[in-house]
């Protein structure tokens, strides 16, 4: 753990471009002195040592760097494809079942529309019928109206038949006892 923080601050330090010593890592990194000591001497190459140029890796890193950016390129545009085909797929299922709900709603209109018109059919036909029911009760009506009428003038007319037949009666009655009373009086048969 310590090492590792010795590192870091070792890495820091020389990033900066700042001279690099014991105490300067030891502050840096936050550990005892000792420790740094110790790393130091593991770990830095001492003055007596020849230390070798480093190698010119710009071309090899400019080529490493080319073939992960073009690979980093085709696996986001693998993923984009995969994205925007998921999308069309699930676009092109949204617009089959708007599809399939936009026919049967169709389809529902039209039996309502032709159910609204039969409806509407049997309601004309039903109020003919009502106007001529009613055209046949006025007409009803009037004649039993007319033959109440005609029943009324019977009766009267009956009246005065059972009248004029009383008084007939009566007449010929009285008549008959007239004759009789004559002839009796008269001494005829």
């Amino acid at each position: 753990m310590s090492a590792d923080k010795i590192a870091r601050a070792y890495g820091a330090l020389a990033a900066r471009g700042e001279k690099i010593t014991v105490r300067a890592v030891q502050r840096e990194a936050g550990v005892r002195i000792g420790e740094v000591a110790t790393w130091l001497r593991e770990h830095t190459p001492s003055a007596s040592e020849d230390v070798p140029e480093a190698p010119d890796l710009s071309e090899a890193i400019e080529a490493m760097s080319q073939a992960v950016w073009a690979a980093a390129w085709v696996r986001a545009a693998e993923q984009a494809e995969q994205s925007v085909a998921g999308s069309l797929a699930a676009a092109r299922e949204g617009e089959a079942a708007a599809l399939a709900a936009a026919e049967q709603a169709s389809a529902e209109r039209d039996d309502a529309v032709a159910e609204r018109n039969r409806i509407a059919g049997e309601a004309d036909r039903l109020r003919r019928d009502l106007a001529q029911a009613q055209r046949e009760l006025e007409g009803a009506q009037r004649e039993a109206q007319q033959a109440l009428t005609r029943a009324e003038e019977s009766d009267r007319a009956r009246v005065r038949a059972e009248a004029t037949s009383d008084t007939l009666r009566e007449v010929v009655d009285a008549f008959r006892r007239g004759e009789t009373g004559s002839a009796a009086a008269s001494g005829t048969p």
